[in-house]
């Protein structure tokens, strides 16, 4: 049999029509939109002016099968919407952060939950790039079977230490100000954050507040159920609530960073301190924050 050239092929195959009708150059796709930057400045009385680059909810939902079938399920119920976008527009925050010599601060759901996989690929992240990360609620989530209960943190938190800043505390030092960096995952606080914080106040510098959940502050404009520490609600506890009121009379708090909204609030937190709650970073956008 004589061999049949490609133009043949395709006419036997049905496909001569298609290859003339959607030619090659109309199987692309609309690129990406760049990741938008908004610029935000923070006088917080630093020893010299320096800059951040403040991202959150980036939602990895890497997995495979290491994790067995319920955790895979589970996976796919997942939204999709948006959240396929996070690794891309993480690879773009780490790009200009690069280019800037800016440290990463992610306030929190770096993943979308715990996975061989995203811990893998967080723990390569966190060591290649430099981060400043704190945990937020779907750090800890294992499954269908999620509680956000303190209790709920028991399991994971062995697996969350070595790669997450702040489990539940720790306080990183850049040109004279303290990053405390805390859990505030499920909307509370522990004993030993609050212990630590009163460490950090004596050393007399300013601070900064990196957590997950936002800090209320009345008249922020964001519903109780969103924040961690507001009065009279019936969901959250006493001790964080004044913990969290504590921290608003604390004249050396200068900045709250957070996240968890999925939608960009900036606001007073305090008499001296601003609270910037950063957007997703699946939805495009970062922060360069300047601290002065």
């Amino acid at each position: 049999m004589h061999g049949i050239g490609r133009r043949e092929f395709l006419g036997m195959s049905g496909l001569g029509g298609l290859a003339f009708a959607f030619p090659c150059a109309g199987l692309g796709f609309e690129p990406l939109p760049p990741l938008r930057l908004r610029r935000v400045n923070l006088a917080v009385g630093a020893e010299r002016p320096f800059r951040i680059l403040h991202v959150s909810d980036s939602h990895i939902a890497r997995i495979d099968s290491r994790d067995g079938e319920a955790l895979y399920a589970f996976a796919k119920t997942r939204s999709r919407i948006g959240r396929e976008l996070g690794e891309y527009y993480l690879d773009e925050a780490v790009h200009h952060a690069r280019s800037a010599g800016l440290k990463i601060v992610h306030t929190g759901d770096f993943v979308d939950f715990m996975s061989e996989a995203n811990l893998e690929y967080a723990a390569r992240r966190f060591r290649t790039d430099d981060f400043l990360a704190c945990v937020g609620n779907h750090e800890y989530w294992l499954g269908a079977d999620k509680k956000e209960v303190e209790e709920y943190k028991v399991p994971t938190i062995p697996r969350l230490k070595d790669v997450w800043n702040g489990v539940p505390v720790s306080v990183a030092k850049m040109n004279g100000v303290s990053f405390f960096v805390f859990d505030n995952a499920f909307k509370t606080v522990t004993e030993e954050i609050v212990t630590r914080f009163e460490e950090t106040v004596k050393d007399g510098l300013p601070i900064v507040m990196v957590c997950h959940v936002p800090l209320w502050a009345e008249g922020c404009g964001i519903r109780a159920q969103h924040v961690c520490g507001a009065p009279g609600d019936a969901g959250r506890e006493t001790f964080s609530s004044a913990f969290v009121e504590r921290v608003r009379h604390e004249p050396l708090v200068r900045a709250v960073l957070a996240g968890h909204l999925h939608g960009r609030c900036d606001f007073d937190f305090s008499p001296t301190a601003r609270e910037c709650v950063a957007n997703a970073l699946f939805n495009g956008e970062a922060a360069e924050v300047c601290l002065s």
